[in-house]
C-alpha cells in the first residue's frame, strides 16, 4: 500500500471498533510474513473469528500453509467499505483441530488505513464469467454484458455485443445479476458511464445500485470476499511454483 494519503490509528478504542468490524463482515484477511530478504511473502487467506478485548486476544482462522510459530511478527491486508487496511501483530498460540491450525496473535497497537473509493470493486477474471441482463426503455431487448467489478456500491460491466451506447448516462434502469449458487440479484441501477475501446471494440457501463436490501448487499459482500479470497490463493500459490 502507497504512503500517499495513509492514516494511523493508535487509539485502542477505534483500533477494537475497526477490528470488530474486520469481524462482523467476515473481510478476507491476506496474512503475510516479511522474508530475510525483506520481501513480502504470503502465507495465505484468513478472517477474524473471534476477538476478547480484555485478553488482548484476536482468534484468527486456519490457513492452507501455516508455517507460523508463536512470537512470529506478521502483517495482515485487508480491504473493507472502500478502505485498503493493514496492520503488523504477533504470534502469541497456534492450536490444532480436525487437522486444521488455527492461530491467535495480540490486537494490533496501530492500524493503518487508505481510502480509496466509497467501496473497494473486486475485480473478476474471465473465469468467473457472471452474467448481467440490462433492461432499458430505450433498447426493445435486454442488453447482455459480464460483470468487470463489483461492490456494494455497484457496479461495471462488458460486452462485445450490446448497444451500451442506446443507454443514457443518470438513466434508471432494471439489472440482473446472476452470482453464483443460484443467487439472483434483482436492482435498480443508476447510470453513471458507457463507452467503447475503439480498438477492441469492447463497451463498458459503470452504474450505481439503487436501494439495495440488507440482504442484497449480504450477498454481494460475500461474493466480493469470495473472489479475494480466490485471488489471495492463487497469488499464493504462483510464489510456490
Amino acid at each position: 500500500m502507497s504512503d500517499t494519503n495513509n492514516s494511523i490509528v493508535t487509539d485502542p478504542t477505534h483500533i477494537a471498533a475497526l477490528v470488530n468490524r474486520l469481524k462482523k463482515n467476515n473481510c478476507t484477511l491476506e496474512i503475510k510474513t516479511t522474508l530475510p530478504t525483506g520481501e513480502l511473502y504470503t502465507l495465505g487467506a484468513s478472517e477474524i473469528l473471534n476477538i476478547d478485548i480484555e485478553k488482548n486476544n484476536v482468534l484468527f482462522d486456519a490457513i492452507d500453509k501455516n508455517t507460523l510459530s508463536a512470537g512470529q511478527q506478521i502483517k495482515i491486508f485487508t480491504k473493507h467499505d472502500g478502505i485498503e487496511i493493514y496492520f503488523t501483530t504477533t504470534v502469541t498460540k497456534l492450536t490444532t483441530r480436525n487437522h486444521s491450525k488455527y492461530f491467535n496473535a495480540e490486537i494490533p497497537t496501530s492500524v493503518t488505513h487508505k481510502q480509496r473509493r466509497q467501496q473497494y470493486r473486486a475485480v473478476l477474471q474471465n473465469l468467473w464469467k457472471i452474467p448481467v441482463t440490462l433492461i432499458d426503455k430505450s433498447s426493445k431487448n435486454p442488453l447482455s454484458a459480464y460483470v468487470y467489478n463489483i461492490s456494494t456500491g455497484g457496479i461495471n460491466v462488458r460486452s462485445s455485443t450490446s448497444n451500451f451506447n442506446k443507454i443514457k448516462q443518470d438513466a434508471i434502469i432494471d439489472t440482473v445479476i446472476q452470482l453464483p449458487n443460484d443467487s439472483s440479484i434483482k436492482c435498480k441501477l443508476l447510470i453513471r458511464q458507457t463507452n467503447i475501446n475503439a480498438t477492441s471494440g469492447i463497451q463498458q457501463l459503470a452504474g450505481q445500485f439503487l436501494n439495495l436490501n440488507a440482504k442484497q448487499e449480504k450477498t454481494i459482500q460475500s461474493f466480493v470476499n469470495t473472489v479475494e479470497r480466490n485471488n489471495i490463493k492463487n497469488r499464493t500459490q504462483l510464489q510456490a511454483s
